[in-house]
């Protein structure tokens, strides 16, 4: 629950504090929030298996979770499956076209719209560091490494290792810039 708690303080902005109710309205306000609240709660699920005092929830939270995943993704239309591991504090923009699977995200990372991070045809995905942004419709098909504090621009297609602290853009995807700093369009 600590990674649910990470997802909305980064919703929130370091204006508001944690409660409750500031949790609720987060939850009610924000499409990515309703998607990753359910992501974690299959997580939690799968981890609750492992867990012979947790199995008295698992006849109930398995077809919550069932009925909140596709209501997510016909709804909003955000594929988070739980193949993937998300780190805490993910932030996502936009709804619309989303998808993630089989892949490893590192702590506080973005996405927009119209993305896709999944692995390739030999089952293979990316792994994407801390604070990574990835923009709308770019493309993270396969077994490639994203550097911690890089950032995806819109419509990049990655088919190659992205070093730490870069901006990279195009089709292919490519270095632009090294030390860039995306701590503005993480909003952190």
């Amino acid at each position: 629950m600590s990674a649910l708690r990470a997802d909305l303080r980064r919703y929130l902005g370091k204006q508001q504090r944690l409660t409750f109710a500031t949790a609720l309205r987060a939850l009610k306000d924000n499409y990515g929030m309703q998607a990753l609240a359910c992501y974690r709660l299959g997580r939690w699920l799968i981890g609750g298996s492992r867990r012979p005092y947790l199995w008295v929830l698992l006849p109930v939270g398995w077809p919550l979770y069932f009925v909140l995943s596709r209501y997510v993704r016909y709804a909003f239309g955000i594929r988070l499956h739980l193949s993937a591991h998300i780190g805490a504090g993910m932030y996502i923009g936009h709804f619309g076209g989303i998808l993630v699977s089989r892949c490893r995200m590192g702590e506080s990372c973005s996405i927009a719209q119209s993305t896709r991070i999944a692995a390739d045809a030999s089952g293979r995905g990316p792994l994407l560091g801390d604070r990574v942004w990835v923009g709308a419709h770019a493309r993270i098909i396969g077994p490639y490494e994203i550097g911690s504090r890089s950032t995806v621009s819109a419509a990049a297609v990655v088919q190659r290792d992205i070093p730490e602290n870069a901006l990279c853009m195009g089709n292919p995807a490519r270095v632009v810039m090294r030390n860039y700093d995306n701590s503005a369009i993480l909003g952190m």
